[in-house]
């Protein structure tokens, strides 16, 4: 699957594919190599989603081996090794002003009642929002930033 946006990990081609030792689904634990590669494709990158998911489990970034998903500063490791300009932030207010025109942003964040965590892709299209495997879609949902409270954040990455 090369250089398609991916709107929800639940869907396919991509939902059925393993991650990490524990052979968890995408569709149950990849929504960070899902961020990843929406975010790259976004910036203009050239990405093949399996790479990704490949590279991400070879530099050991699915977390207590891919049960929880991906360890949510790992995502440097990725972007260091293929040389892709990111700023990391670990407060939600830094990150949301950051967030502007032009800009991809990845949010890791609790999931509603604190169940879990979820990496999101972000961006800005005509003054809107809007986000990427924020829920099982088909196409891009808008987003309000106010979803991300400082209680719910961890962290952002923006390309």
């Amino acid at each position: 699957m090369k250089e398609k946006l991916i709107y929800g990990q639940c869907n396919s081609p991509i939902a059925q594919l393993c991650y990490g030792r524990t052979r968890q689904t995408v569709a149950k634990t990849g929504c960070g190599a899902v961020a990843v590669y929406n975010a790259l494709v976004l910036s203009g990158k050239n990405a093949v989603f399996e790479d990704v998911l490949r590279e991400m489990e070879r530099l050991r970034m699915p977390w207590m081996f891919g049960l929880f998903g991906t360890k949510p500063f790992a995502l440097r490791r990725y972007f260091r090794k293929n040389n892709i300009p990111y700023e990391n932030y670990l407060s939600s207010k830094s990150f949301k002003n950051a967030l502007h025109d032009g800009k991809i942003g990845i949010v890791c964040a609790w999931n509603r009642g604190f169940k879990g965590l979820h990496f999101y892709c972000l961006y800005r299209e005509n003054d809107n929002l809007l986000s990427l495997n924020f829920i099982s879609s088909n196409k891009a949902q808008s987003f309000e930033l106010s979803e991300i409270t400082p209680l719910r954040f961890v962290t952002g990455y923006i390309l």
